[in-house]
């Protein structure tokens, strides 16, 4: 399954980017959207910044029955957040712990307008269960919208304590 999405913030990419590329940035937002067991696994900065993180996402996740036997009453993820700061281009990659299923999307920051930015997200979901794959695919499409949006939302709050 493949979709895309857009975030826009009221600031310039490099001033976007340095927020991106700060591990401060993540452990606040995740604080901010209340995200359980967080913890930073691998941080390479420079260049060629990566993020590394483990989480679980609780309470609001809408785990269905027939996917409770691979995943649990809660979803544990982890994720990377990789740039190649100068050129605003990086990754997302996603591993859902006991859920044969993948998470991707290339991102790519740009400037709108003099003072403001879109990212862009194109997503690739891909879930390897025979009959039930599709479904699956569109309840973590579901999900991943869902907490993009509100991703977004604390990102551009948070977006003013940089300059």
């Amino acid at each position: 399954m493949k979709f895309s999405s857009e975030l826009k913030y009221p600031r310039p990419p490099a001033v976007v980017m340095k927020m991106f590329t700060d591990p401060a940035y993540f452990e606040r937002k995740y604080q901010a959207l209340e995200v359980s067991d967080y913890a930073v696994i691998q941080h390479v900065a420079g260049e060629n910044f990566s993020l590394q993180y483990r989480f679980r996402a609780a309470g609001d996740t809408r785990v269905p029955d027939f996917a409770k036997k691979l995943v649990g009453d809660a979803i544990r993820v982890t994720q990377t957040d990789a740039w190649q700061v100068s050129s605003y281009v990086g990754q997302i990659d996603i591993e859902i712990t006991g859920a044969p299923a993948s998470v991707h999307a290339d991102m790519r920051l740009q400037a709108a307008g003099a003072k403001a930015s879109v990212l862009k997200l194109d997503w690739t979901i891909r879930c390897g269960i025979p009959l039930l794959g599709g479904k699956v695919e569109k309840l973590i499409a579901d999900d991943v919208q869902r907490r993009t949006a509100a991703d977004g939302g604390i990102s551009v709050k948070l977006l003013k304590d940089y300059a």
